[in-house]
Formats: structure tokens, C-alpha cells, sequence
């Protein structure tokens, strides 16, 4: 009876649509290090959420790799690609910053302080080696082949109501395509293509 439900369940649509999204990472963990604050950032675009004050469905977010500061814009539409230099950040830590001032504190740190610098770096480099070796022992890719049947998580598309008691899949759709990227090109059951790809982490069978 129970090996007879398990094989029931497999094809049950309502089960499909509704089963539990994993959260195993798929991707090995890339440590960056950053040697002083606000030396890299990383930016990136989030969204759509539900419309919120002045109809803003977006986020441009950019955080700090050193300090990890974060600061967010909402926006409300995404018309082109940003690039860094096309966002300001209008905080004092922003508009106080002086690249030769700072060159000139930096170097003067280094001297006195290089050593402890080294050392600290050192501590950093190891303890996000041993962060990602905790995380890669935890992956679990997956990969599709052209013609594969698969489900896509709905909170990615937004294609169905995202509630409470909403869906958390969608479809099933076709694997037509996969790019040197890993990314994953979908058409419909009926044939009509999906214009956006899609990587593994938002699909499965």
C-alpha cells in the first residue's frame, strides 16, 4: 500500500504544484575577500514584490564585502542594464569618502600595522575556506536534458498567486535548450516558447 501512494503521489498534479521548494545549494561557494571597507561591492536586482509606497515593485540592493553594510533603493520598474556607476548611494559614509585621503590613512596603517593586517587576513582567508567546505558538502545539483519535463518555482515566475495557500510550482514545461551557462531555455507543453532561461536552481522534474 504505501509503495502503491508513493507511486500515486509522483503523478498527482496537485502534489506537484504544491510540494515543498529544496534549499540544498546547487553551486559551490565562491569565497571573496575584500582588504579594507567599502572596496568591493556587490549589486544586484531583486524582485517584483507586491506594490508597496509609490507603487515600488523592485530593489536595487549593494552590499559591502568587507563591512557587509547593505543599502537598497526600491524602484519602480526595470527598463535597462544598471551598472554600478549608474547608482549613487546617497549616505554620509558615501559622500564623506575621499579616495586620496583614504589612500593616505591606508598607508599609514599598513606601516603600522601590516602585520596585524596579515594575520588578520590570514584568519579571514581560513575561516571562509572552512565556511565553504561546510557548504559544498551540502550541494546537491541537478541538471536536465532537452526534452525533460519540469516544474518551475513559482516564486521566481510569479505566473500563479503566491499566498499562503498558493502554489509553489508551476507548469510542467519542456526543456528546449541549454546554454554554455547552465541556464535552461522552456516551452510549453502545446510548443510556444518561454523568452526568459532559467537556471536549475528554479526547476524540477
Amino acid at each position: 500500500m504505501y509503495a502503491d501512494t508513493a507511486e500515486r503521489i509522483k503523478v498527482c498534479q496537485e502534489f506537484q504544484l504544491h510540494a515543498p521548494v529544496s534549499r540544498v545549494p546547487q553551486h559551490p561557494m565562491i569565497p571573496i575577500t575584500s582588504p579594507w571597507p567599502f572596496c568591493k561591492w556587490a549589486i544586484d536586482i531583486v524582485g517584483p514584490f507586491l506594490k508597496g509606497a509609490g507603487n515600488a515593485e523592485y530593489l536595487v540592493v549593494a552590499i559591502d564585502f568587507f563591512t557587509k553594510w547593505v543599502e537598497a533603493k526600491p524602484l519602480r520598474s526595470i527598463t535597462k542594464v544598471i551598472i554600478p556607476a549608474e547608482i549613487t548611494v546617497p549616505t554620509k559614509r558615501i559622500l564623506s569618502y575621499s579616495e586620496g585621503e583614504n589612500d593616505e590613512r591606508l598607508r599609514t596603517n599598513l606601516n603600522y600595522a601590516e602585520e596585524r593586517r596579515e594575520m588578520a587576513a590570514i584568519r579571514e582567508a581560513t575561516n571562509k575556506q572552512r565556511i565553504a567546505k561546510y557548504y559544498d558538502k551540502r550541494i546537491r545539483a541537478r541538471t536536465y536534458k532537452v526534452g525533460d519535463l519540469v516544474w518551475r518555482d513559482n516564486q521566481a515566475s510569479r505566473a500563479q498567486n503566491t499566498r499562503k495557500l498558493g502554489p509553489n510550482w508551476e507548469g510542467p514545461y519542456k526543456v528546449i535548450g541549454i546554454s554554455n551557462t547552465k541556464t535552461y531555455k522552456l516551452a510549453e507543453l502545446k510548443g510556444n516558447p518561454i523568452k526568459r532561461t532559467w537556471n536549475a536552481t528554479a526547476l524540477k522534474k
